[in-house]
């Protein structure tokens, strides 16, 4: 996400009361105005620019434009496109379900990733107690003796060498999640959802946005054309934005929608008989809505699996270092127990 965005929730509820002001008959610049002043910050200041635009006589789409990276591309189209229609109102309430079940989509995300995290913070912490408390339980002990992670880390010294190791590894994860956002990593999300068992569960996720931006653009009255374009680039992955300019100019050339996305090689079976269905009874946005309350389960599904993966990586990691500990302190046992065979052996070793 771009630093400064306005976030899927927010968004969604700006979508729901201007949808209802716009209903009842108030202007743009009106309904703006009031949301700069219920709002501080960097909302407000945004908010104030779309109000000033429109009392100069600019489009609400223009606006929103205006405002760069603030709000999302797609959230601008799909404005133009309600306004061309004479069905704004509309196109604001189903914008405020959209970003509504994008704001859910991640929620669901985060929290399944918070136990996995837990675990991981836990795992730091305790191998921070395992360098630090062999030597102060037992202060006289050789520093070989009290290194049970066989790390070379013990005391004091080692606790605090090990929380700068853990510091930098946290800013370098941050760092790549900071260049993942920013696309620097799409090459290798492209070549994650190739993979075979992998690929499908992270198409899932984007193949769900396809579904919904479709069904949104189509009753918004934007022509197919733009609407399989505008639904291509809001996916979000690099396969699915590659493939937005062949499909637009395949259908400008008369295919029908389910064939060109059967061609793409990127969507399930379901995904294009529903479309397919959609075309030939003429209710397709109604039709794409149903097949998404079914794509949305195995969203559900994909996001438990990847959570499951998740722990089961850490947990194996955590594993690892305590078989490692007992090993270690077994090893100790062992050589103590042979030491002490040799003193009572040959009483002259200890002199």
């Amino acid at each position: 996400m771009l630093a400064g965005r306005i976030k899927p929730q927010t968004l969604s509820t700006l979508c729901e009361r201007v949808g209802v002001s716009f209903e009842v008959g108030l202007d743009p610049h009106r309904v703006f105005a009031r949301e700069a002043e219920n709002h501080g910050s960097n909302y407000g200041r945004h908010m104030k620019s779309v109000a000033d635009h429109v009392q100069k006589g600019g489009s609400l789409a223009d606006a929103i434009k205006a405002q760069g990276n603030y709000f999302p591309d797609h959230f601008g189209q799909m404005v133009e496109a309600g306004e061309r229609a004479g069905r704004l109102d509309r196109v604001l309430d189903r914008l405020a379900e959209y970003y509504q079940q994008l704001a859910d989509f991640r929620r669901i995300f985060v929290n399944s990733i918070i136990w996995p995290m837990i675990q991981l913070m836990i795992a730091v912490l305790v191998i921070g107690l395992m360098i630090y408390l062999p030597s102060v339980i037992v202060p006289t002990t050789s520093e070989a003796d009290t290194d049970l992670l066989g790390i070379g880390l013990v005391g004091e010294r080692g606790v605090m060498i090990y929380a700068m190791l853990v510091a930098v590894f946290a800013t370098v994860i941050f760092a790549l999640i900071w260049m993942m956002n920013r696309g620097v990593f799409n090459f290798a999300l492209d070549w994650l959802a190739r993979v075979p068992v992998i690929g499908p569960k992270l198409r899932i996720f984007a193949e769900a946005r396809f579904v919904q931006t479709l069904a949104l653009a189509i009753e918004s009255g934007l022509d197919a054309w733009s609407a399989v374009d505008l639904s291509f680039r809001s996916a979000g992955t690099p396969q699915f934005e590659g493939r937005a300019k062949v499909a637009k100019e395949a259908i400008l050339q008369g295919r029908e929608i389910h064939v060109v996305m059967d061609e793409s090689g990127l969507f399930q079976k379901d995904t294009i008989e529903a479309v397919e269905l959609g075309e030939a009874s003429g209710r397709l946005s109604e039709t794409l809505d149903k097949h998404f309350s079914h794509l949305k389960t195995q969203v559900r599904s994909s996001m438990g699996l990847i959570t499951y993966l998740a722990s089961a990586i850490i947990w194996a990691a955590i594993a690892a270092v305590l078989i490692l500990i007992i090993f270690r302190v077994f090893s100790l046992y062992i050589n103590n127990i042979g030491d002490a065979a040799v003193n009572a052996i040959d009483p002259r070793t200890d002199i």
